[in-house]
Protein backbone atom coordinates (compact mmCIF):
# COMPACT_ATOMS: atom_id res chain seq x y z
CA UNK A 1 0.00 0.00 0.00
CA UNK A 2 1.44 3.77 -0.81
CA UNK A 3 0.58 7.49 -0.99
CA UNK A 4 -0.07 7.31 2.60
CA UNK A 5 3.07 8.86 5.38
CA UNK A 6 2.97 6.11 6.93
CA UNK A 7 2.34 2.82 5.39
CA UNK A 8 1.99 -0.87 6.04
CA UNK A 9 1.56 -3.65 3.31
CA UNK A 10 0.55 -7.31 4.35
CA UNK A 11 2.00 -6.54 7.85
CA UNK A 12 2.36 -9.69 10.60
CA UNK A 13 3.41 -10.36 13.41
CA UNK A 14 3.91 -14.18 14.87
CA UNK A 15 5.71 -14.46 18.56
CA UNK A 16 7.93 -17.91 18.77
CA UNK A 17 9.36 -19.54 21.78
CA UNK A 18 8.76 -22.57 23.88
CA UNK A 19 5.47 -23.46 23.19
CA UNK A 20 3.04 -23.29 20.41
CA UNK A 21 3.67 -20.15 17.90
CA UNK A 22 0.90 -17.44 18.37
CA UNK A 23 -0.21 -15.23 15.60
CA UNK A 24 -0.79 -11.54 16.77
CA UNK A 25 -1.31 -9.86 14.10
CA UNK A 26 -2.57 -10.87 10.01
CA UNK A 27 -2.11 -8.98 6.63
CA UNK A 28 -2.27 -5.44 7.90
CA UNK A 29 -2.53 -3.40 5.05
CA UNK A 30 -3.11 0.36 5.54
CA UNK A 31 -2.23 4.11 4.87
CA UNK A 32 -2.21 7.23 7.29
CA UNK A 33 -1.47 10.85 5.82
CA UNK A 34 0.42 13.77 7.60
CA UNK A 35 -1.84 15.57 10.02
CA UNK A 36 -4.06 12.92 10.33
CA UNK A 37 -5.55 11.91 13.73
CA UNK A 38 -6.39 7.87 13.38
CA UNK A 39 -7.45 5.61 16.35
CA UNK A 40 -7.01 1.89 16.10
CA UNK A 41 -9.29 0.30 18.50
CA UNK A 42 -10.31 -2.98 19.19
CA UNK A 43 -10.78 -5.16 22.24
CA UNK A 44 -7.59 -6.18 24.20
CA UNK A 45 -5.15 -8.85 23.21
CA UNK A 46 -5.76 -7.88 19.67
CA UNK A 47 -2.46 -6.73 18.25
CA UNK A 48 -3.10 -3.08 18.43
CA UNK A 49 0.02 -1.92 20.64
CA UNK A 50 2.00 -4.48 18.60
CA UNK A 51 1.93 -3.20 15.13
CA UNK A 52 1.85 0.49 17.01
CA UNK A 53 5.50 -0.82 18.27
CA UNK A 54 6.33 -1.75 15.12
CA UNK A 55 5.63 1.28 13.49
CA UNK A 56 7.99 2.68 15.84
CA UNK A 57 10.43 0.20 15.04
CA UNK A 58 10.67 -0.77 18.38
CA UNK A 59 9.90 -4.30 17.11
CA UNK A 60 10.26 -6.03 13.54
CA UNK A 61 7.00 -7.73 11.78
CA UNK A 62 7.15 -11.15 10.81
CA UNK A 63 5.87 -10.83 7.23
CA UNK A 64 5.41 -7.81 5.24
CA UNK A 65 6.73 -4.27 5.33
CA UNK A 66 6.08 -0.57 7.16
CA UNK A 67 7.13 2.71 5.80
CA UNK A 68 7.11 5.73 7.27
CA UNK A 69 7.95 9.54 5.31
CA UNK A 70 8.94 6.61 2.35
CA UNK A 71 11.39 4.56 3.92
CA UNK A 72 11.28 1.15 4.77
CA UNK A 73 11.07 0.67 8.43
CA UNK A 74 14.27 -1.34 9.82
CA UNK A 75 14.98 0.07 13.14
CA UNK A 76 13.02 3.44 15.39
CA UNK A 77 12.49 6.46 12.96
CA UNK A 78 13.44 10.17 13.68
CA UNK A 79 10.30 10.63 12.04
CA UNK A 80 8.44 9.25 15.30
CA UNK A 81 7.71 9.36 18.97
CA UNK A 82 5.87 6.80 21.11
CA UNK A 83 3.66 7.32 24.12
CA UNK A 84 3.33 4.74 26.54
CA UNK A 85 0.37 4.17 28.55
CA UNK A 86 2.85 3.91 31.50
CA UNK A 87 4.28 7.20 30.82
CA UNK A 88 8.24 6.05 31.31
CA UNK A 89 9.65 9.07 33.13
CA UNK A 90 12.46 8.98 35.17
CA UNK A 91 12.16 8.90 39.23
CA UNK A 92 15.14 10.77 39.42
CA UNK A 93 14.81 13.75 37.31
CA UNK A 94 13.04 17.24 36.98
CA UNK A 95 10.04 17.36 34.64
CA UNK A 96 12.80 19.77 32.63
CA UNK A 97 15.17 16.96 32.68
CA UNK A 98 12.71 14.66 31.46
CA UNK A 99 11.50 16.66 28.84
CA UNK A 100 15.15 16.88 27.43
CA UNK A 101 16.21 13.82 27.91
CA UNK A 102 15.62 12.66 24.07
CA UNK A 103 17.18 16.15 23.04
CA UNK A 104 20.09 15.62 25.28
CA UNK A 105 20.04 12.04 23.75
CA UNK A 106 20.20 13.24 19.87
CA UNK A 107 22.96 15.76 21.23
CA UNK A 108 20.91 18.73 21.12
CA UNK A 109 23.03 21.80 22.21
CA UNK A 110 21.77 22.79 25.96
CA UNK A 111 20.83 26.26 24.89
CA UNK A 112 18.33 25.10 21.86
CA UNK A 113 17.28 21.97 24.26
CA UNK A 114 16.29 24.53 26.89
CA UNK A 115 14.19 26.77 24.47
CA UNK A 116 12.30 23.78 23.02
CA UNK A 117 11.43 21.94 26.38
CA UNK A 118 10.25 25.33 27.71
CA UNK A 119 7.79 25.30 24.56
CA UNK A 120 6.50 22.41 24.88
CA UNK A 121 6.57 22.82 29.09
CA UNK A 122 4.19 25.65 28.32
CA UNK A 123 1.89 23.69 25.57
CA UNK A 124 1.21 21.27 27.96
CA UNK A 125 1.02 23.99 30.96
CA UNK A 126 3.77 22.74 32.62
CA UNK A 127 5.65 25.47 33.10
CA UNK A 128 5.04 26.09 36.79
CA UNK A 129 6.70 21.96 37.35
CA UNK A 130 9.99 22.56 35.99
CA UNK A 131 11.38 21.57 39.09
CA UNK A 132 9.46 18.87 40.06
CA UNK A 133 9.56 15.08 40.50
CA UNK A 134 7.34 12.52 38.86
CA UNK A 135 6.30 11.46 42.24
CA UNK A 136 4.97 14.90 43.31
CA UNK A 137 2.83 15.06 40.26
CA UNK A 138 -0.58 13.35 39.70
CA UNK A 139 -0.96 10.77 36.99
CA UNK A 140 -2.58 13.23 34.03
CA UNK A 141 0.43 15.26 34.93
CA UNK A 142 2.81 12.98 34.39
CA UNK A 143 1.50 11.73 31.20
CA UNK A 144 1.28 15.53 30.04
CA UNK A 145 4.95 14.98 30.71
CA UNK A 146 5.51 12.62 28.51
CA UNK A 147 3.68 13.95 26.13
CA UNK A 148 5.93 17.28 25.37
CA UNK A 149 9.35 14.71 26.04
CA UNK A 150 7.81 13.09 22.98
CA UNK A 151 7.03 16.30 21.27
CA UNK A 152 10.69 17.77 21.87
CA UNK A 153 12.43 15.95 19.10
CA UNK A 154 9.47 17.73 16.24
CA UNK A 155 8.13 14.11 15.15
CA UNK A 156 6.03 14.36 12.54
CA UNK A 157 4.17 11.00 13.50
CA UNK A 158 3.02 10.73 17.74
CA UNK A 159 2.49 7.31 18.49
CA UNK A 160 0.12 6.81 21.55
CA UNK A 161 -0.33 3.65 23.32
CA UNK A 162 -3.56 4.01 25.12
CA UNK A 163 -1.82 6.91 27.10
CA UNK A 164 -4.94 7.52 29.37
CA UNK A 165 -6.16 4.17 29.62
CA UNK A 166 -5.35 4.16 33.57
CA UNK A 167 -6.32 7.73 34.36
CA UNK A 168 -9.61 8.02 35.85
CA UNK A 169 -13.02 9.61 33.93
CA UNK A 170 -12.68 13.22 35.01
CA UNK A 171 -8.67 13.35 34.20
CA UNK A 172 -9.16 11.40 30.72
CA UNK A 173 -11.52 13.58 29.69
CA UNK A 174 -9.64 16.20 30.10
CA UNK A 175 -6.59 15.34 28.75
CA UNK A 176 -8.52 14.55 25.63
CA UNK A 177 -9.26 17.99 25.15
CA UNK A 178 -5.77 18.92 25.74
CA UNK A 179 -4.68 16.21 23.18
CA UNK A 180 -6.56 17.57 20.54
CA UNK A 181 -5.85 21.09 21.03
CA UNK A 182 -1.77 20.10 20.95
CA UNK A 183 -2.66 18.21 17.89
CA UNK A 184 -4.33 21.01 16.60
CA UNK A 185 -1.71 23.46 17.09
CA UNK A 186 0.94 20.85 15.70
CA UNK A 187 -0.65 19.01 13.07
CA UNK A 188 1.29 16.44 13.93
CA UNK A 189 0.11 12.97 12.69
CA UNK A 190 -0.97 10.93 15.38
CA UNK A 191 -2.17 7.11 15.91
CA UNK A 192 -3.95 6.02 19.26
CA UNK A 193 -4.54 2.89 20.32
CA UNK A 194 -7.65 2.67 22.14
CA UNK A 195 -10.22 -0.15 23.38
CA UNK A 196 -13.05 2.68 24.68
CA UNK A 197 -15.18 3.29 21.34
CA UNK A 198 -16.10 6.27 23.49
CA UNK A 199 -12.55 7.66 23.65
CA UNK A 200 -12.07 6.42 19.81
CA UNK A 201 -14.79 8.84 18.33
CA UNK A 202 -14.45 11.62 20.59
CA UNK A 203 -10.73 12.30 19.13
CA UNK A 204 -10.19 10.63 15.69
CA UNK A 205 -10.64 11.45 11.98
CA UNK A 206 -10.44 8.05 11.20
CA UNK A 207 -11.35 4.57 13.40
CA UNK A 208 -9.56 1.10 12.21
CA UNK A 209 -11.45 -1.37 13.72
CA UNK A 210 -9.44 -5.07 14.49
CA UNK A 211 -10.97 -8.26 14.92
CA UNK A 212 -9.85 -10.07 18.22
CA UNK A 213 -6.30 -12.73 17.97
CA UNK A 214 -5.31 -12.60 15.42
CA UNK A 215 -5.38 -9.19 15.04
CA UNK A 216 -6.97 -7.82 11.56
CA UNK A 217 -8.48 -5.05 10.23
CA UNK A 218 -12.20 -5.53 9.93
CA UNK A 219 -13.49 -2.15 8.96
CA UNK A 220 -12.58 1.66 8.83
CA UNK A 221 -14.92 4.13 10.11
CA UNK A 222 -14.50 7.67 9.55
CA UNK A 223 -15.67 10.30 11.84
CA UNK A 224 -17.35 13.55 9.97
CA UNK A 225 -18.10 15.71 12.72
CA UNK A 226 -16.68 18.89 13.80
CA UNK A 227 -15.24 18.98 16.68
CA UNK A 228 -15.10 19.61 19.86
CA UNK A 229 -17.67 16.81 20.12
CA UNK A 230 -20.48 16.02 22.32
CA UNK A 231 -20.99 12.62 23.90
CA UNK A 232 -24.40 13.16 24.28
CA UNK A 233 -25.02 14.50 20.72
CA UNK A 234 -27.18 11.71 18.87
CA UNK A 235 -24.53 11.64 15.68
CA UNK A 236 -21.90 10.88 18.47
CA UNK A 237 -23.96 7.96 20.19
CA UNK A 238 -24.56 6.80 16.28
CA UNK A 239 -21.08 6.42 15.26
CA UNK A 240 -20.31 4.76 19.01
CA UNK A 241 -23.54 2.30 17.98
CA UNK A 242 -22.05 1.18 15.10
CA UNK A 243 -18.81 1.03 16.56
CA UNK A 244 -19.90 -1.26 19.61
CA UNK A 245 -22.16 -3.63 16.98
CA UNK A 246 -18.92 -4.09 14.66
CA UNK A 247 -16.62 -5.24 18.23
CA UNK A 248 -19.57 -7.29 19.29
CA UNK A 249 -21.03 -7.53 23.24
CA UNK A 250 -18.00 -6.97 25.27
CA UNK A 251 -16.67 -3.99 22.82
CA UNK A 252 -15.13 -0.71 24.10
CA UNK A 253 -17.06 0.46 27.15
CA UNK A 254 -15.54 1.95 29.71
Amino acid sequence: MSGGFITCAGVGKTYTGKGRPVEALQGISLACAEGEFVCLLGLSGCGKSTLLQMIAGLEQPTTGRITVAGQVLDGPSSETSIVFQDHGLFPWMTVRANVEFNMKARRVPPAARRARADDMLALTGLTAFVGSYPHELSGGMRQRVGIARALTTHPRALLMDEPFGALDAQTRGHLQAELLSIWASQRTTVLFVTHSIEEAVFLADRILVFTPRPGRLAAEVMVDMPRPRLPTSPEFAAVAKGLRAMLGSEGGSE
